[in-house]
């Protein structure tokens, strides 16, 4: 009967350090080779996702807009296309449901909104002169 070796696996410390380690190098070089600097090798990141509801004329538009918002997807929701009442009814909605995630809510332009999630960053640069002229 076969004896099974057991291996241990790594702690998450040093599966972060693995990540950053040089790639090994031939210690064998020619005399006229140029040296080889250390390499090194990054893992690759994970993707995040945006999802942009350019036409959103019913409220399970809003409630899918919602779901992924509770996933941790940012949404970008156009609401021109959406009568009056609806509009109101989905911003009253998807209000709440970022003021349950604790997200970001930040209005892009007239009826589109940008709704972001807590682990999201959302950095508002200052209007421009011209565009606060045409609020005005």
């Amino acid at each position: 009967m076969e004896q099974m070796e057991l291996e241990e696996r790594p702690g998450l410390f040093t599966r972060l350090l693995n990540r950053f380690q040089p790639q090994e190098v031939d210690e064998e070089m020619e005399a006229d080779s140029v040296p080889v600097r250390n390499t090194y090798r990054i893992a690759a990141a994970h993707r995040y996702q945006i999802t942009v509801r350019r036409q959103i004329v019913s409220f399970q538009d809003a409630v899918a807009a919602a779901d992924g918002l509770k996933r941790g997807e940012q949404q970008i929701l156009n609401l021109t296309a959406a009568d009056a009442q609806l509009r109101e009814k989905i911003k009253d909605f998807m209000c709440g449901v970022n003021y349950s995630q604790e997200g970001t809510w930040e209005e892009v332009g007239e009826n589109v909104f940008l709704l972001a999630p807590t682990s999201a960053y959302v950095e508002v640069a200052p209007a421009s002169p011209r565009m606060q002229a045409t609020k005005n």
